[in-house]
């Protein structure tokens, strides 16, 4: 019996989120209420409630659990041989939004997500400054910060074209030129 719940349970979850991220497309996300969730999602108020206290937490959730599962996988990763081979990182990421790629798309596609996008990238500038194999004194040159910014804002924003249907090849073949390009550009900088 509780594994039945523990699926209804997740199940719920889901509804929810596709329906809110669903409304995002057509709305601000203050402009979207629980009935429009509930009506989109066919579920009952009660059911909404049970997981969620109100509109604003559903897209906190959906972008905490993102962002939370991108540290788990960089901080898995080593620091160390990050930047000679990025690319086990990006597969783990690109396993990772497979799982889930309509909901990601919708998100993307959202009005309001220019914050979560900072964040992400945010994350990225801080493990690439982690990973870099320099004196800690020169990682606050400012043409290495630059450098790192560039880089970082390029991962966010190449995936976030990809999701956008502006690039059309698959998420792995995009994985595997997002981790050439990062290593290229870093054996650039490190041989200049």
């Amino acid at each position: 019996m509780a594994k039945a719940e523990y699926k209804s349970a997740i199940r719920s979850r889901k509804l929810i989120r596709t329906a809110f991220v669903e409304l995002m497309q057509e709305k601000d996300t203050d402009k979207i209420t629980v009935t429009d969730i509930v009506k989109r999602a066919d579920i009952n108020r009660g059911t909404f409630y049970a997981h969620y206290s109100d509109t604003h937490a559903v897209l906190e959730q959906i972008e905490n659990e993102f962002l939370q599962h991108i540290l788990e996988i960089l901080d898995d990763s080593n620091y160390e041989t990050f930047i000679q081979n990025p690319y086990p990182v990006f597969q783990k990421l690109t396993a990772y939004l497979e799982k889930d790629v309509e909901l990601y798309h919708l998100l993307v596609k959202a009005k309001k997500s220019t914050h979560f996008l900072y964040e992400l990238k945010e994350i990225f500038i801080e493990h690439i400054i982690k990973s870099f194999p320099i004196k800690e004194s020169e990682k606050s040159n400012p043409s290495f910060l630059a450098a790192i910014h560039f880089y970082a804002g390029g991962i966010v924003i190449t995936y976030y074209d990809w999701f956008d249907d502006n690039l059309k090849m698959s998420l792995t073949e995009l994985t595997q030129m997002i981790s050439s390009f990062i290593k290229k550009g870093c054996d650039m900088y490190l041989h200049s």
